[in-house]
């Protein structure tokens, strides 16, 4: 009986590795196909380099919203919260200049945190499902921006070269972006807090099954306020990484990022259901997505095949995932009729 016990938690692990595996190896496939189409263009370091400096954009708001999904939420309002976050801060700039860069990239942590309390609040005080309420605040806090910027964008060059600015967006050592540097330290920092903290199994089990975890003891409205704080700040410093790297703010901020970033959390394995998912599926997903952007362009083909490739690698991806549980969960339910 130990034996079989042993044996079965094996398994599982493997199981729960292989789904990592298998999105890992779809990223290596869409490698090898487009270096063997355009061996010139991703044979050169340039490209990858170029790689580096976006992919932050998409993959840092997918980090905090995976932790969303594993609780069985939703937000759909980041990429509005983006465009808040990066306001703040570029009006903070052009009101008390240079000195204050500090003091206006914390308020702008600060309106993220606001607009993820905004969320929690909704969601679990007024009971709003979080599809709705996220999506209600989406166009609240687009609105805001267009009021306040009238649709006009806000130039912000002034401000490069200095020390604060170039922590964000400059290159470590001439070649690394700084964003891809915040995206690996937020990477590890939220793997820790999921795998190895209390809070990160508490999202589990309420992503799993919400009225077990409140009789586990867990408050399950305080840690899902406090996730929505964390993702909204999360998702304004997200919002001021390419404002930065721009040296401009526009009204439209986030936009594009928002069906990415879910994309990426989605292919990496973090079902929509919630109560499964990796920071390391996301990352993957992060990457397989601009990856896919870059290749096409790369090898040649117009802008409009990278959606139709999006899709086919989204669908593919999602199968693989879906045969790949069928296939755990037949396991499961065979060792334990088996030890019956």
């Amino acid at each position: 009986m130990i034996a079989k016990k042993s044996r079965l938690s094996i398994r599982e692990i493997f199981g729960h590795y292989k789904l990592q595996t298998a999105i890992t190896g779809i990223l290596v496939v869409l490698w090898i196909i487009f270096t063997l189409i355009n061996p010139k263009a991703f044979g050169n370091p340039y490209l990858y380099r170029s790689m580096l400096t976006i992919i932050p954009f998409t993959l840092i708001p997918a980090i905090t919203l995976t932790l969303i999904i594993i609780s069985g939420e939703i937000d759909l309002s980041f990429s509005s919260v983006m465009a808040v976050g990066a306001l703040v801060m570029a009006l903070t700039w052009k009101a008390l200049g240079p000195n204050f860069l500090v003091l206006g990239i914390i308020l702008g942590l600060l309106a993220g945190l606001v607009a993820g309390l905004l969320n929690g609040v909704l969601i679990t005080k007024i009971g709003i499902p979080s599809l709705i309420a996220t999506i209600g605040t989406m166009f609240f806090w687009r609105g805001v921006v267009l009021v306040v910027t009238n649709g006009f964008s806000i130039p912000l060059a002034e401000f490069r070269g200095y020390p604060v600015y170039q922590l964000f967006v400059g290159r470590l050592g001439g070649v690394i972006p700084a964003q891809f540097i915040w995206a690996i330290v937020l990477v590890i920092l939220f793997w820790v807090i999921l795998n190895r903290h209390v809070f990160g199994a508490c999202i589990y089990y309420i992503g799993d099954n919400r009225l077990a975890a409140k009789m586990l003891g867990i408050n399950t409205d305080r840690t899902l306020i406090i996730l929505f704080m964390i993702h909204g700040m999360v998702a304004a410093f997200a919002g001021m990484l390419p404002t930065m790297e721009m040296a401009t703010f526009w009204p439209q901020l986030g936009d594009i990022y928002m069906l990415k970033s879910i994309a990426a959390v989605v292919v990496g394995g973090t079902p929509i259901t919630g109560g499964i998912g990796t920071i390391y599926g996301t990352v993957i997903g992060a990457i397989m997505l601009e990856f896919i952007e870059t290749g096409v362009i790369a090898a040649g083909a117009t802008g409009f095949w990278i959606r139709l490739i999006h899709g086919l690698v989204i669908i593919v991806a999602l199968s693989v995932q879906g045969i790949l549980r069928k296939e755990e969960i037949l396991r499961a339910l065979e060792s334990r009729l088996s030890l019956r």
